[in-house]
């Protein structure tokens, strides 16, 4: 039973505050075990993990918060040391286990230990070789030449370990050294200065991207220092403690297991999986997992990633996570949570154009982070309203990057003007991120001229100054069948209708420039779009018309 420890529970509600749990958790030996509304055991706070939100400056913050959901295993069914009790716990965070005669008599918790040098001996090779190409392992054995030449540990790390093994396409490769990363770059600039060069240096978080010249296609790594890094106070940029650290100790500060991984590129043990968090199981599960109980509540932006993972993936949050998700959105503590980061990730997210990840959004109430009042007692479209509609009508938004705006337009479509303001300040949106959603409200602010309009004309003049996003975005939320069937018709017919009359020509046909030219562009205009002329000869023959008129 080496590889896990035993703590007493002490039992309480789940509702109590986190100053008051610290009084009643004086040692390391026990553990609260929180009691759900039917007075069961349902998850665990252990003492480090209180102390640690304590610095939070957080103390009346609920003891649920940073609670880890946990299996209850009978006391008959842990006889003996040689049982493997953590085989029965795959919804664990922790690995924790309750024991004890019922749910409502339970007096130990089993924890597994975390050993920071427990290595896996997966070997990646195949993957690595059949998933990469030619000219990127050639430039990653020059990082490993290198970094055995001086006895460095380099790793492949991150997002493209899942994505190796996964079989998903990933354009970024990220690496990362125990020691100085920065250093570690201009070693490589110097050994191999014909081929090498430093793109970038980040010094604050000591990295660097550096790019290969492999038979004249630029390979391009961001090569990262392993860090220890801690949070101050929640939602705040982590602070980096040490550089240089164990491999291990680096990959226990990311956000979810699945991301934990590294690949090791030294000859030793080339293509060697590091997996101490045991991520591969989870990867092959399809689970996403937090690495802490903590996690949300360092940085709440997780709560968002989480959400794009489990959609692009077709991943679920395993229970514990889930839980501290839960608890996390009803603290109340992050709500109206903003900033790039927060933009960042939204963006990211809604991009995808998944239904998945606007009906998430909003059911999962995720959508606290931005506002409280998002639903104001309203409800929205669906999200297969918005894919629909943005699949429909893709060719027509001006960039594919404003996607997630008409997402977000769509979430914001209930938010008086004054508080809409407040959130596209707080998310640090551009002038035309924030000119768009602010037409989709005057848009929809002018539904019954819409509807009221006789002519394609007019259903023209009061469209042509607003962006197609936003009209798509006005589009979707519209409730006003006849209206939004004039929204449609703009879009498809209406919006890129051009004449081909010019200045030069009327000056030609013998007006004087002036005013006069505007009125004949304008109702050479009207009529191109009512239908009334079809070609270029037509426009000729009105201007004839117009002149003896």
């Amino acid at each position: 039973m080496e590889d896990y420890e035993v703590k007493k529970v002490i039992q309480i509600d789940n509702n109590i505050s986190l100053a008051e749990s610290e009084k009643i958790l004086d040692s390391d030996d026990v553990c609260l075990g929180l009691l759900d509304e039917s007075r069961e055991i349902s998850s665990f706070v252990i003492r480090k993990d209180l102390l640690s939100a304590l610095k939070f400056g957080i103390k009346n913050m609920p003891i649920s918060l940073i609670a880890t959901k946990a299996d209850f295993l009978k006391q008959d069914e842990i006889n003996s040391a040689k049982a493997d009790v953590f085989n029965f716990t795959p919804s664990s965070l922790n690995k924790g286990v309750f024991a004890g005669t019922d749910k409502k008599n339970t007096d130990r918790l089993f924890i597994a230990r975390y050993d920071c040098t427990n290595k896996s001996t997966e070997n990646m090779k195949d993957i690595f070789e059949a998933a990469l190409c030619e000219k990127t392992r050639t430039a990653l054995a020059y990082c490993s030449k290198a970094a055995d030449k001086i006895s460095l540990p380099v790793y492949i790390i991150g997002g493209i370990v899942r994505d190796l093994i996964t079989g998903k396409k990933s354009l970024d490769i990220d690496l990362t050294v125990e020691e100085n990363a920065i250093e570690f770059s201009r070693f490589l600039e110097k050994e191999y200065r014909n081929i090498c060069r430093i793109v970038s240096i980040h010094d604050d978080f000591k990295t660097a991207k550096v790019a290969f010249n492999i038979n004249g296609e630029q390979i391009i790594f961001d090569i990262a220092s392993t860090r220890k890094e801690s949070y101050k106070k929640p939602a705040e940029l982590p602070v980096i403690e040490e550089i240089g650290c164990n491999i291990c100790e680096d990959v226990s500060r990311r956000d979810f297991t699945i991301n934990s991984m590294a690949i090791s590129l030294n000859e030793k043990l080339f293509c060697d999986l590091i997996d101490p968090l045991k991520a591969y199981n989870d990867l092959q599960k399809g689970i996403i997992r937090v690495i802490h109980p903590l996690s949300f509540v360092d940085d709440p932006t997780r709560i968002i990633r989480a959400l794009k993972f489990s959609v692009r993936f077709g991943f679920e949050l395993e229970s514990a996570t889930k839980s501290l998700q839960e608890s996390c959105l009803r603290s109340g503590l992050f709500t109206g949570l903003c900033g790039e980061r927060v933009k960042s990730e939204i963006k990211q997210t809604f991009n995808l154009n998944k239904k998945e990840c606007f009906d998430k959004f909003v059911d999962e109430k995720i959508f606290l982070l931005v506002s409280e009042n998002i639903l104001n007692g309203k409800k929205l479209v669906c999200g297969q309203q918005i894919e629909t509609a943005v699949s429909k009508y893709f060719k027509y938004i001006e960039n594919p990057d404003f996607i997630w705006l008409i997402y977000l337009g769509s979430l914001l479509i209930n938010i008086t003007e004054n508080e809409t303001a407040e959130i596209l300040l707080k998310l640090n949106l551009s002038g035309i991120e924030t000119r768009i959603l602010n037409q989709v409200r005057d848009i929809v602010a002018k539904t019954d001229l819409i509807e009221k309009t006789q002519t394609r004309f007019e259903v023209y003049e009061l469209l042509e100054n607003y962006s197609a996003t936003s009209i798509i975005t006005a589009l979707i939320n519209m409730k006003n069948e006849k209206a939004a069937s004039k929204l449609d018709l703009y879009l498809k017919e209406l919006k890129d209708i051009k004449i081909h009359t010019t200045g030069k020509d009327l000056v030609e046909a013998g007006f004087l420039p002036g005013p006069v030219f505007g009125d004949i562009l304008h109702e050479l205009l009207k009529a191109r779009i009512n239908g009334e002329i079809l070609s270029q000869e037509n426009e000729k023959e009105f201007i004839e018309r117009y002149k003896k008129a």
